[in-house]
């Protein structure tokens, strides 16, 4: 026994020591370095799928924090009361834990919270694979969690056992960084396109008649039939129009010209190519 622990010992040790340490702090800093390089190149997702939540960062992280508790102890640090030390290692360890907490139980999101108002809810920033199993006249959903991204492997493959038969589900193909494009058609709908000051500067979106939309914290309703609080958008006289629960600022982009619309049951002209605040 004494042989095995003293064999275990050799070799774990150098894992542990000072020199280790400082290997780990510089995989580190060159993994976070590599990690904003990927973001700016390929995006979030491809950084976080490829560094930030991949095995071997989480297992640095680790590895780095075991090395700092045995460094404290190894070097007396409280029996010798080497407090700026001790202090200084412990924090570092602190910090560690508390990421780890953040990352296997906690949330991360964005939420929109307005001036005079509040808010119960968030848009989560973890992305789910949605899918419904029609069998037996019953519906099942399913919500994977998944991270896709431009960079590493997306493939996604799960078995699921729906009353009697087993039904294999495989994702076939990730496609990074879709655009939709409009394309004319006899059997086509009216779509407009929003262009929407957004936390990455423009966004594009399309909103087709029949559909509800929430973008952001506002709900976009292109239906004859009014929804409650939404920017409800409708065609009148083939004339497009809306009415919103909320006050409006409206500028005419060509012109310069602003208007300020308030909340009424009665329709109001919705000028293209106009910035409604």
């Amino acid at each position: 026994m004494k042989k095995f622990l003293s064999k275990a010992s050799g070799i774990l040790l150098p894992l542990f020591n000072t020199r280790a340490a400082g290997l780990y702090l510089l995989l580190f800093a060159g993994a976070i370095g590599v990690a904003t390089f990927i973001e700016n190149d390929f995006g979030t997702s491809a950084a976080q799928k490829v560094v930030y939540k991949a095995w071997w960062f989480e297992l640095l992280l680790i590895l780095f924090s075991i090395t700092i508790i045995v460094n404290i102890i190894k070097f007396r640090m409280v029996q010798q009361k080497k407090w700026p030390l001790l202090l200084f290692h412990s924090a570092i360890v602190i910090i560690i834990i508390g990421a780890g907490i953040t990352r296997y139980f906690g949330f991360e999101g964005i939420m929109h919270i307005r001036e005079n108002d509040s808010a119960n809810s968030f848009i989560s920033s973890n992305t789910f694979l949605k899918f419904k199993v029609n069998a037996n006249d019953q519906t099942y959903d399913f919500n994977e969690p998944v991270l896709f991204a431009s960079l590493g492997n997306n493939k996604w493959e799960e078995s699921y056992l729906i009353g009697s038969d087993l039904i294999n589900i495989r994702v076939k193909d990730f496609i990074p960084n879709p655009k939709k494009i409009l394309s004319e058609s006899i059997d086509g709908i009216p779509t407009l396109q929003l262009v929407i000051g957004g936390l990455n500067g423009r966004e594009e979106y399309y909103l087709s008649m029949g559909e509800t939309k929430r973008i952001g914290n506002v709900i976009y309703n292109f239906k004859d039939t009014p929804f409650p609080d939404a920017f409800n958008i409708a065609i009148r006289n083939e004339s497009l129009v809306f009415t919103s629960s909320k006050v409006l600022t409206q500028t005419v982009m060509a012109t310069q010209e602003k208007d300020t619309i308030y909340p009424s049951d009665t329709d109001s002209p919705l000028k293209l190519r106009a910035l409604y605040t």
